[in-house]
């Protein structure tokens, strides 16, 4: 599957352009309306226009494709000198990033533009201004914005964030091991990954993945196979805990005869370790960004050849994944939120943002229809993986839509610690009561009034 052919509502940037009777402008120099609509009793969106003599700092993840952060820097200063603003890009850690804002947060200052991980618009309402106006722009421009990053970004109803970027993660394995090993294919369902794992253990190298607080590496591991074997942390409704299920111990059950086989779990490892062992020559295969195959193609030169990607396997309820997902939030305290909005509008224009994409080498997916074709996937064959995986990437807490509490559960590692505590020693540790603390865990935060 394509990113192609996502499900989307029928809407067009040539539908819209029609509708409204308005030709695209350069946001650098916004001076039109769009209307949504040729009715007069229909809201208008208004372009913000940048303030000459304003000043803007963004908090933003350090990614790993440093060249795309550079890119993105660029960007917003180019666009800063044109229009007469100050603009400061302040990078920290993917692991620095939560602590930052949930600061900022409490003491209602700091930057103007937050870059929000999953469902942080949910946990920080109170703090992100509104910007459906500008969501409308870009959805006039760009069609309709992924599903998830819509999950995450409208809280009931309203835009707190505007979408920004999918980071999708798949499997980069070293196909020389695989083949020493006997297997000639990345396994298509977990059952095949049990196998492939206990002939990888043969050469030293296994299949390793981390099942600690990495935000992006373990929630994107262990989320999907809970739901791969039909587990789910809490029902549709958002407010009944279903953690404690035949389901949710099948997919441990299978994780725990994994480890026995001979794939290898850190409690230890956060996000940069799983790319460091894979880098070192220690490990044969892992869930990642696909970051440690750009890394390897640009900058390392020593595994290109024998590195590739493939997708996630399926477990006996389907296929499912989850991919690491960021949008910018306008925060309420900033004294210039319209050049702020007015900024973040120039930034994902589609030439601009692909030249972005461009050089993040596929380490970045386009959350908005347009940019779904983006070239730089058809650019490498070894790339097509990370683009298959972002059409049935879910998120926390699915099949709730996101909220509040789904964001505290994903924050609290609930579903990684759960699967950390079956897999302790060697994959023996005590299902029951994994699933007993993860349930009351749960039910602190979904049943509580």
């Amino acid at each position: 599957m394509t990113q192609g052919k996502r499900a989307m509502a029928d809407w067009s940037r040539r539908d819209f352009l029609k509708t409204a009777g308005v030709v695209a402008a350069t946001l650098a120099f916004p001076e039109i309306i769009i209307s949504c609509g040729t009715s007069s009793s229909t809201p208008s969106a208004a372009i913000p226009k940048p303030r000459k003599g304003a000043s803007i700092r963004l908090l933003q993840w350090t990614s790993f494709v440093k060249p795309a952060d550079a890119e993105f820097t660029r960007q917003a200063t180019e666009w800063g000198a044109a229009n007469g603003v100050t603009v400061a890009i302040e990078r920290v850690t993917g692991d620095q990033l939560q602590p930052k804002t949930a600061a900022a947060v409490e003491a209602g200052s700091g930057p103007d533009i937050i870059q929000m991980q999953y469902g942080w618009p949910q946990l920080y309402t109170d703090a992100c201004l509104d910007v459906t106006n500008e969501v409308n722009i870009l959805i006039g421009k760009l069609g309709n914005p992924d599903p998830v990053n819509e999950a995450f970004c409208k809280v009931k109803g309203t835009w707190r964030a505007i979408p920004y970027t999918v980071v999708p993660n798949a499997w980069t394995y070293r196909t020389d091991y695989f083949q020493q090993a006997g297997v000639s294919n990345f396994p298509t369902t977990w059952d095949e990954l049990t196998a492939a794992a206990a002939k990888l253990k043969t050469t030293g190298k296994p299949i390793s993945q981390t099942d600690g607080h990495a935000y992006g590496d373990s929630l994107t591991m262990w989320n999907p196979v809970l739901w791969g074997f039909g587990g789910k942390e809490v029902t549709a409704d958002g407010k009944t805990v279903a953690i404690n299920s035949k389901e949710t111990r099948d997919a441990i059950k299978w994780a725990q005869g994994a480890v026995q086989a001979g794939l290898v779990v850190h409690p230890e490892w956060l996000d940069p370790d799983n790319n460091q062992a894979y880098h070192a020559n220690r490990i044969s295969g892992t869930l990642n960004g696909a970051s440690i195959y750009i890394r390897e193609k640009i900058e390392f030169h020593k595994y290109t050849d024998v590195t590739n990607n493939a997708p996630m396997p399926s477990g006996p309820k389907g296929t499912f994944a989850m991919n690491l997902i960021f949008n910018h939030a306008v925060m309420k305290w900033s004294p210039d939120a319209d050049t702020a909005k007015a900024m973040l509008l120039a930034l994902m224009e589609k030439d601009q943002y692909q030249k972005w994409t461009l050089i993040a080498s596929g380490y970045n997916a386009g959350p908005f229809e347009a940019l779904h074709n983006d070239p730089v996937f058809a650019s490498d064959p070894k790339l097509k993986a990370f683009q298959e995986v972002v059409a049935p990437g879910k998120w926390p807490g699915w099949p709730a839509l996101p909220s509040k509490k789904t964001a505290q559960a994903q924050t609290q590692f609930i579903v990684a610690d759960m699967f950390a505590k079956s897999l302790a020693n060697g994959g023996t540790g005590d299902i029951e009561a994994a699933i007993s603390a993860a349930e009351t865990s749960l039910k602190a935060i979904f049943e509580r009034p």
